[in-house]
């Protein structure tokens, strides 16, 4: 297993590939499905382009402009769990977002 810091975050991010992704989720009690793919992709590719996590408003103003109008913040904690934005970046393979305890 790719190392993880000891908040669970891939110390060497660029060693992300989904398989881990799946690895993580499971240590998480995560089952991904389709719809959590779709948002980690998402996640991963404004990650490329900003270089951070989006904050919980950007992350939410993307979700429902490219995947589901009617998605919620409560529809993402079903998904992910009550800390969404944190284990979501975890699964993602991408660093702790700044604004995330």
């Amino acid at each position: 297993m790719t190392p993880r810091d000891r908040e669970g975050f891939l110390v060497s991010p660029s060693d992300w590939k989904p398989e881990i992704a799946d690895v993580i989720a499971e240590d998480l009690g995560i089952a991904l499905s389709t719809q959590h793919w779709v948002i980690i992709d998402l996640l991963r590719r404004y990650y490329a382009l900003y270089g951070l996590s989006p904050p919980s408003r950007v992350l939410m103003t993307l979700l429902k402009r490219e995947h589901d109008p009617d998605f919620s913040s409560i529809a993402l904690m079903q998904l992910f769990g009550g800390r969404a934005r944190r284990q979501l970046a975890q699964i993602a393979g991408l660093p702790k977002p700044s604004d995330c305890d």
